[in-house]
């Protein structure tokens, strides 16, 4: 310990050391005194408070009357008085310049709070020590959550739920990992996760591949065989998400893997019982695959390209924001809306084709504003060619995103499906009846034969080649699957040349 650095007995008058050298000038004073969130103040080489503001006060409750002068080992707990932490934290940062730390601290009141605490030697030019800087944080609600997500994964047993570095190598390992895995913390911690799979997967560079894939896509997800520690196997569901921190680095990754080894077992069972069975799973199999297809269609050409509009419409705002009109803001704002809406809207049919289902909650919701956000989402060339007819009031019980997706979905296809030299133009309408809602979308394209009323509902049914009217062929699909999902029916009248009108039900609110 320093010379000039000694603890007041316990008992003995307390002096307060403070130098003409630690009194800042008005600004800094002005400054320190305006914050409210920071307990910001001095201690004398013997640890004694030399200075106090307002945000000291608001955390630790004392009045500067009643606290300057007293050592700042006021503050501590019983258990930490007991081992002399405060002298502590004084000698370290006497000694290396800084010292920080998190724990404990009390209140006038006596009510404890966690606090984070940094204490920073203050020295002259000749490095004599003159005094420490004090400055505190209340970061009890953040510990708290902290607290009670470690409790969460903790409490978790039927998942194993743990994080690895950039590299692969195991950072943490909860209860469910533990269950499932055989291995405890202390034998996992630090090994590379390659450690779980067969040693022909292992061989193949699956490992590898899959944190590739998370890294470069931000997800991945699979099923196969993995290891425990005893040798045997189970089949298990895997879901590797990347971190990255704010500037986008890659700082590791989350690894949720799910025993369903039971399940497996029971569709081997199934694949064996009798020809009718055999035939219903691989009817169920050649949906899956479309599914799969799907999924990784939109995944890969849908979810990158609008994560790159938003991305580079963030870059123009922030780094061109001041030398763009005001127009340009405002588009460029309904640009990221729209972004991030299908983006969320993507993500929501990813969810329904990979697992068949999806939970879409539904809630109360004004029919003219969906519509208004489907016409908004059309090409502005053509958006004055809809021409929308709702009156105020009309609520459905639907799920908004959904119903804005099919209701785009129907404009776009009467806005696109036309004669050569004839003018698009396509009607919406929505009225409220006996219960439900009717919204109607009438266009005057080159309408359908009735003989494909119902083929054209079909995932990548197509009645015209993509080079006369480009299209995926899905639209009409989830049309069809969104509105069964919200508890709702579609009817479609048409003719060859007579334009076409669907009509959409669902509940109303």
């Amino acid at each position: 310990m320093p010379a000039n650095l000694k603890p007041a007995a316990p008992g003995q008058p307390k002096t307060v050391n403070t130098p003409d050298t630690l009194n800042g000038d008005k600004v800094f004073r002005l400054l320190v005194d305006s914050i409210q969130d920071y307990a910001i103040f001095l201690l004398d080489t013997n640890g004694c408070v030399a200075s106090w503001n307002p945000g000291a006060e608001r955390m630790k409750l004392y009045r500067r009357e009643e606290i300057m002068g007293k050592h700042f080992s006021i503050f501590y707990t019983e258990p930490d008085l007991a081992i002399r932490k405060p002298w502590h934290e004084l000698e370290v940062a006497a000694e290396t310049g800084r010292y920080e730390d998190e724990g404990w601290r009390l209140r006038k009141d006596g009510t404890r709070f966690w606090a984070n605490v940094i204490i920073t030697a203050l020295r002259d030019e000749n490095r004599n020590l003159l005094g420490f800087g004090k400055i505190t944080r209340d970061i009890t609600e953040r510990r708290e959550a902290e607290l009670r997500y470690r409790l969460l994964i903790e409490g978790v047993s039927d998942y194993a739920i743990y994080s690895l570095d950039p590299t692969g190598v195991i950072t943490s390992w909860n209860a469910g990992a533990e269950r499932i895995k055989g291995y405890s913390t202390d034998e996992i911690l630090g090994r590379h996760f390659s450690t779980f799979y067969t040693p022909e997967d292992a061989a193949a560079g699956l490992p590898q591949r899959v944190l590739k894939q998370a890294a470069d896509t931000g997800h991945y997800e699979g099923e196969g065989w993995r290891v425990r520690k005893d040798g045997t196997r189970f089949w298990s569901s895997v879901v590797v998400t990347a971190i990255r921190n704010e500037t986008g680095d890659l700082v590791g990754y989350s690894k949720i893997t799910r025993d369903v080894s039971d399940r497996k077992k029971l569709l081997d069972t199934i694949r064996q019982h009798a020809e009718e069975l055999e035939l219903r799973i691989a009817e169920r199999e050649q949906t899956n695959a479309e599914l799969e297809a799907f999924s990784y269609s939109v995944s890969h050409d849908l979810r990158s390209p609008l994560r790159a509009i938003e991305g580079f419409t963030d870059i123009i705002c922030t780094d061109f924001g001041n030398q763009l009109p005001q127009e340009v803001k405002t588009y460029l704002g309904q640009i990221s809306t729209a972004t991030r809406r299908m983006n969320r809207l993507v993500q929501d049919l990813l969810e329904y084709s990979r697992l068949s289902r999806i939970e879409l909650k539904p809630t109360a919701a004004d029919v003219a504003t969906i519509i208004e956000e489907a016409r908004l989402q059309v090409d502005e060339s053509f958006r004055e060619r809809v021409k929308v007819n709702v009156p105020a009031g009309v609520k459905a019980f639907v799920h908004p995103p959904t119903l804005t997706q099919i209701i785009y979905n129907l404009m776009t296809n009467g806005l696109k499906f036309y004669p050569a030299g004839k003018q698009p133009r396509v009607e919406v309408s929505a009225e409220q009846h006996e219960g439900k809602v009717r919204i109607t979308v009438r266009d005057e394209g080159i309408g359908i034969p009735p003989e494909h009323h119902e083929r054209i509902f079909q995932v990548f049914e197509r009645l015209h080649s993509a080079s006369k009217f480009p299209g995926t062929g899905i639209g009409l699909a989830i049309v069809k699957r969104g509105i069964n999902r919200m508890n709702g029916t579609v009817r479609l009248q048409s003719e060859p040349g007579k334009g076409s009108t669907f009509t959409l039900e669902v509940p109303a609110a």
